[in-house]
C-alpha cells in the first residue's frame, strides 16, 4: 500500500477528479470520472488502460494543462493551478525544434528559466554525455535516428531538474530493441534521481518492467481506476532479461486478467457503435 510522506505530501494527488468536455455538437462527454491517484516522491507509477480510457487526460490534469471539472489536483500539498512548475512533460512525439541543434534544444528550458547561455550549454553538454550523445551536440533533429531523438528529449525533460516526470507513451514509436535500451537508460536516470514518474503506456510488459505500481483504467467513457498492483520485482532490473523472471510472468498473468476485461468492453462498445478502435 502507498503511504503518505512525513509531511503528508504526495508528488501528485488527484482526488475525486472528473473531467468533462463539451463536444462540437454541444453534448457533454465525460473522459474520466472520480479518479483517485496518489504518487509519492521517488515512485515510478505506470497507468495502463484500453484505447479511449483517458490516460492522457489524467496526465494533463497532473501537469496542470487541464483543470478537473470536479475534484482537485494537488502537487506536493498545493492545488495545481495553471501549469505545474514542478513537473516536466515528455510527449509521444518529441518537441524538438528543427531549426535548433541538439545542444540548443536541450539547453532551451534552462535559458527560458533565465540561466545564462554559457552555463545552460555547459549543463546541456553534461546531459548529452549522460544520454550517450556527447558527439552529436551540433547535429540537427533531422540528422538523428529515432532513438537519438528520444535521448535528446529525455535530456531536455530532465535538465530542468523537475520533481515529477510525466511521460505519455514516450517510446511507443521505437523498434523493440531500441525501446528496451531506452527503458533501461530511463531507469538508470530515475534510480539516481529520487523523482516521481507517471508513465502512460499501452504496453503491459513495459509497465510491469519499469514500475513500482501499475494502475489500470477501465473502459471509457467515464473511465475510473479499476485496479492497482504493486510490482514486487527487486531493483535494479535489467529490462533485457526481466521478461524471463517467474515473478514477472506471474504479475503479467494477474494484471492482464483484469486489463483484458476492460479491453474487451472497449472493443464490444466500438462494434455496437460502428466505431473503430485504434
Amino acid at each position: 500500500m502507498v503511504t503518505q510522506t512525513a509531511l503528508g505530501e504526495y508528488a501528485v494527488d488527484l482526488e475525486g477528479c472528473t473531467k468533462e468536455f463539451t463536444t462540437p455538437g454541444g453534448q457533454t462527454y465525460c473522459a474520466v470520472r472520480d479518479i483517485n491517484l496518489k504518487v509519492l516522491p521517488g515512485r515510478f507509477v505506470s497507468v495502463v488502460g484500453p484505447t479511449g480510457s483517458g490516460k492522457s487526460t489524467i496526465l494533463n490534469m497532473a501537469a496542470g494543462l487541464l483543470a478537473p471539472s470536479e475534484g482537485i489536483a494537488r502537487s506536493f500539498g498545493e492545488p495545481v493551478k495553471g501549469v505545474n512548475r514542478r513537473a516536466s512533460y515528455m510527449f509521444q512525439q518529441d518537441g524538438l525544434l528543427p531549426w535548433k541543434t541538439v545542444i540548443d534544444n536541450v539547453s532551451l528550458g534552462l535559458t527560458m528559466a533565465g540561466v545564462g547561455k554559457a552555463d545552460a550549454r555547459a549543463e546541456a553538454q553534461r546531459w548529452l554525455e549522460k544520454v550517450g550523445l556527447r558527439n552529436f551536440a551540433d547535429r540537427y533533429p533531422h540528422q538523428l535516428s529515432g532513438g537519438m531523438r528520444k535521448r535528446t528529449a529525455v535530456a531536455q525533460a530532465w535538465i530542468v531538474n523537475p520533481d515529477i516526470l510525466l511521460m505519455d507513451e514516450p517510446f511507443s514509436a521505437l523498434d523493440v530493441q531500441t525501446r528496451q535500451i531506452m527503458e533501461n537508460e530511463l531507469l538508470a536516470l530515475w534510480q539516481e534521481s529520487g523523482k516521481a514518474v507517471i508513465f502512460i503506456t499501452h504496453d503491459l510488459d513495459e509497465a510491469i518492467a519499469l514500475s513500482d505500481e501499475v494502475v489500470i483504467l477501465g473502459a471509457g467513457p467515464g473511465s475510473t481506476v479499476v485496479g492497482s498492483y504493486e510490482i514486487t520485482i527487486p531493483r535494479p532490473r535489467d529490462l533485457l532479461e526481466i521478461r524471463d523472471d517467474p515473478r514477472f510472468v506471474e504479475l503479467h498473468r494477474e494484471i492482464w486478467g483484469r486489463l483484458r476485461v476492460e479491453v474487451s468492453k472497449t472493443y464490444q462498445s466500438s462494434a455496437v457503435s460502428g466505431g473503430e478502435v485504434a
